[in-house]
């Protein structure tokens, strides 16, 4: 199981691809009810779900680092056209207290 994850991004995909969740789920060998409740925020998902769902939305599940996660977002959202996230770049602790000192 993967905590603290928000999977809610699946639906833009999904949706991108003009895809339901009933194709999604037929896909991806799951359940419609899996699915609504993945988007919905309201499920743990094993590894070997989010695997499968993403074969179905031809899409690969990679892990980003939260100080580029804006910047990745941004970039997703162009490709889906449709508008930004709201939010902007996520920075770290310490980009926000480290203060280059000229060598950097």
């Amino acid at each position: 199981m993967i905590f603290g994850l928000d999977f809610s991004g699946f639906r833009p995909l999904r949706e991108a691809l003009e895809m339901s969740q009933a194709k999604l789920a037929d896909l991806a060998g799951i359940s419609q009810g899996k699915i609504s409740v993945i988007e919905a925020g309201r499920a743990n998902p094993e590894t070997a779900t989010l695997n499968a769902i993403c074969a179905a939305l031809d899409a690969e599940l990679i892990l980003v680092p939260r100080r580029i996660s804006g910047d990745v977002r941004a970039m997703v959202d162009r490709h889906l056209d449709r508008p930004a996230s709201a939010g902007g770049r996520v920075m770290s602790v310490r980009d926000e207290v480290f203060i280059p000192d000229g060598d950097d």
